[in-house]
């Protein structure tokens, strides 16, 4: 879909001088790029979680002597692997079709930049992974990566869309990630401000989830408890 959706608007949706479009073609990648973070992380992480789970694979590793601790290791690097696969491909698709000029030095820094920035949207992706019905992820993924590329100018400009719209926009992960792509892209200076901001989203991220993992764990253990209390014992 990234792929489709670039290919759609720097080649059939054109307007602008030939300089206009190149700029515009390169800066769309690196949106495109952030837009494939998104849906892997609210759809392809969220569900192959959340099928482990229905299926006992976690609660069945937490039993073993390593525990959980290789399955999310295995995990973050599938994820980082087909992140930095999806961003090869739309660099090349990029290269080829719209002729951006990309040296490796560029390509490595974009990929860099891309999986550093994934962490607070893959992070989101297994907190969603801990919803119990099918349906009700499927809906909420797709609420939330379709408006979040939106209001972030994924996939068209910031300032299109009302200044209370820009505002939000402009603090979620997927803006900071696709401002410094496009600053990164463009030779400028990476601004300080939206790193610090990537950081805090993944901090917080991690926070609420290590504090939703106790909470269900607790609430585990309570029920336990409450259900091992009213069995009648066998005289």
């Amino acid at each position: 879909m990234p792929i489709g959706f670039y290919i759609l608007f720097t080649k059939v949706m054109t307007m602008g001088s030939a300089s206009e479009m190149v700029t515009f073609a390169r800066s769309y990648m690196g949106s495109m790029i952030v837009y494939s973070i998104v849906i892997g992380a609210l759809f392809s992480l969220a569900a192959l979680m959340q099928h482990d789970r229905q299926v006992g694979l976690v609660q069945t590793l937490r039993l073993t002597p390593n525990g959980t601790k290789y399955y999310y290791a295995s995990l973050l690097t599938l994820m980082g692997l087909l992140n930095a696969l999806s961003a090869l491909a739309i660099m090349l698709v990029a290269v080829i079709v719209n002729h951006v000029a990309l040296s490796v030095g560029t390509g490595l820094g974009v990929l860099i930049i891309a999986v550093l920035g994934s962490i607070p949207l893959m992070t989101l992706g297994v907190l969603y992974s801990r919803i119990q019905s099918v349906e009700l992820l499927n809906v909420l993924s797709n609420l939330t990566s379709f408006p979040l590329a939106i209001i972030s100018g994924l996939w068209w400009p910031l300032s299109l869309l009302p200044n209370w719209v820009q505002a939000i926009g402009k603090v979620t992960p997927t803006y900071l990630t696709n401002h410094l792509l496009t600053r990164f892209l463009a030779g400028n200076a990476l601004p300080t401000r939206d790193m610090m901001g990537i950081a805090g989203w993944a901090v917080g991220m991690l926070i609420l989830l290590f504090a939703l993992t106790a909470w269900q764990n607790m609430t585990k253990v309570v029920i336990h408890r409450g259900s091992t209390q009213e069995t009648p014992s066998v005289q």
